[in-house]
């Protein structure tokens, strides 16, 4: 491509072709290569010939460090600014995604913290570094439409572009961590309630895996001689690191029926009750039904949930 395609006033011509890469021809639009380039600023070497497989439709998402750990303040610093508002609140959906998942994620072996990074954190990096490519390339080729639409000759598109700022650190420093602060006002309480209401589910599972040895030998004993066993200081129980949170234990004599009363070890349910009832399947085989009493779904394992 001559230099007065580029640098003159001559116009611009849809065949020319441009060698952009050594060893690989690609034919785009004149000066489009040169032009993403301008448009682009720093780190053009890596934005362009990723632009340029874009613009053929080979291009396939790549990953972008930078917005890998600090999304916002890139989105920002590339004057993305709806990309960043973006950014900013995929961090607050991925806290409150985990509050309303968290109960079934009980289960999993990872502490809650590492659940956390992952939801607040790593999908939300993950997410940014597969977009960030797409998102700029789709900005820089609307700067450069823009002013191919505004121009009749190459020096007055590249002209146009090139005094359009490709960047603003300011940008990336003010509003980047300002949204950076936002974000964690908005997740760190939201966070917060979702821990205290992982461990109060924790410490009820506790309590009631606690009351298992109990109920084995409500099974047995009342199979066989219609007795129920000791109740509030029943051995098998008191053992288990669960007991703890229980305060007293009521067993009756006429159905075998559970109740247990939390203990003040659990503030946010002290004095609640959980009703542990045994019925027959099919089978006749006694499954016990876990019932609880005044108490939000939020606080209770899984077992307790599903009726």
């Amino acid at each position: 491509m001559s230099n007065d395609a580029i640098h003159g006033d001559a116009p611009l011509h849809v065949n020319d072709t441009i060698r952009w890469q050594e060893g690989i021809e690609t034919v785009v639009r004149p000066a489009l290569a040169v032009l993403y380039r301008l448009a682009v600023g720093p780190h053009a070497d890596r934005y362009a010939p990723r632009f340029i497989a874009f613009e053929q439709g080979r291009g396939r998402p790549g990953w972008h460090w930078p917005s890998f750990f600090l999304p916002t303040c890139w989105a920002f610093y590339r004057r993305l600014w709806l990309s960043g508002i973006v950014f900013a609140l995929l961090p607050v959906a991925g806290a409150l995604a985990l509050a309303a998942i968290g109960p079934d994620l009980d289960d999993i072996s990872l502490p809650w913290i590492v659940l956390a990074v992952v939801a607040v954190w790593i999908v939300p990096g993950v997410v940014s570094a597969l977009a960030a490519d797409t998102l700029l390339y789709r900005h820089v080729r609307r700067l450069v439409r823009r002013a191919e639409a505004e121009a009749q000759s190459a020096s007055r598109v590249a002209a146009r572009v090139n005094a359009e700022p490709s960047t603003s650190p300011i940008a990336a420093v003010l509003l980047g961590g300002g949204a950076l602060v936002v974000a964690l006002l908005a997740v760190v309480p939201d966070l917060r309630a979702s821990y205290t209401e992982h461990v109060v589910r924790t410490q009820v599972a506790a309590t009631l895996a606690a009351a298992r040895a109990l109920q084995h030998q409500i099974v047995d004993t009342w199979s066989t001689s219609r007795l129920v066993p000791r109740q509030t200081n029943n051995d098998a129980l008191r053992a288990h690191a669960g007991a703890n949170h229980i305060d007293e234990v009521e067993v009756s004599p006429a159905s075998g029926r559970v109740r247990l009363v939390l203990a003040p070890s659990l503030p946010e349910l002290a004095g609640k009750a959980i009703l542990l009832a045994p019925a027959l399947d099919a089978a006749e085989h006694v499954r016990w039904l876990c019932i609880p009493v005044d108490i939000p779904a939020k606080f209770l394992p899984r077992e307790c949930r599903a009726r």
